[in-house]
């Protein structure tokens, strides 16, 4: 018994660990290729600790003239399209969860199937429509889009958090005198708030890290910093030290948001029907 379980473990560390290479070697190579010379991105044999440092390649990224406005349209995008998940999932969410529906698992499934399909099918459909209506270079068709794909996840995840909360605390609260709308707001809503915070947080992760929407449904005014990567990638050269410069700028927010509130994060994925 004591031999299986020693074995157990050994088997569980290596996947981890395993997993935490194929995940982490990639992040540390960029980081380090950003603090290199162009001429030693390629130096054979290659070398994980270059002899030369340089802070050229953020310099160079930092003074793209389009970095701030690119990072002020990467905040007003996650904002938005995390918004509108919420306002839209929440209350479908509460919907599927407490109201007695026949075909309510169907509906959540045929919900999981829309959050489950291609981007790369949706985005010609999203595409033709924002040139038709003339918004190609607003935050419009990026936040629809974006939100198109987070309301189904935010609709699932906070299903599960509404079923965790007993009914019977909503029933006391209306027998006292409270509508379906105020028990929801006053009873339920501070029940799931580690839930609601946890979905917020992956929606606007989501939102953050978009890539391929956000090349084809913004213009040069409102492309965000994943497509400002993008651009220093051309048919002749790739500025790999400037583009890696670019990538942990990029990826740097989201980590150090991540950081903030991870208690959050857990405390809502953790969320039990204990509360």
């Amino acid at each position: 018994m004591i031999r299986r379980r020693l074995i157990t473990r050994i088997v569980v560390f290596a996947v981890i660990t395993m997993a935490l290479i194929w995940t982490l070697v990639p992040l540390a190579w960029i980081l380090l290729s950003s603090f290199k010379f162009e001429a030693d991105q390629f130096s054979m044999p290659p070398k994980w600790f270059p002899e030369r440092l340089t802070l050229q390649n953020y310099a160079k990224f930092f003074g793209n003239s389009e970095f701030v406005r690119s990072l002020i349209n990467s905040v007003a995008i996650t904002f938005l399209s995390t918004v509108i998940a919420l306002f839209l999932g929440v209350p479908a969410a509460y919907a599927l969860a407490r109201f007695d529906w026949k075909h309510a698992n169907t509906i959540a499934f045929v919900v999981l199937i829309a959050r489950m399909t291609p981007p790369i099918v949706m985005v010609l459909p999203f595409f033709m429509i924002a040139r038709y209506l003339g918004i190609s270079n607003t935050y419009l068709p990026i936040v629809l889009a974006l939100s198109f794909f987070s309301v189904p996840f935010a609709i699932w995840m906070m299903r599960g958090f509404f079923q965790e909360i007993p009914s019977s605390l909503e029933e006391a609260a209306m027998i006292d005198g409270c509508t379906r709308f105020q028990s929801l707001r006053r009873v339920v809503l501070p029940l799931v708030m580690p839930g609601l915070s946890a979905t917020s947080i992956l929606c606007a992760l989501i939102a953050w890290n978009e890539f391929l929407f956000a090349l084809v449904l913004t213009g040069r005014d409102t492309r965000p910093l994943p497509v400002l990567v993008n651009m220093f990638v051309s048919e002749r050269n790739i500025e790999w030290g400037v583009m890696s410069a670019a990538a942990i700028i990029t990826v740097l927010p989201m980590v150090i948001f991540g950081l903030l509130v991870q208690n959050d994060l857990v405390r809502g994925l953790t969320m039990g029907s204990s509360k």
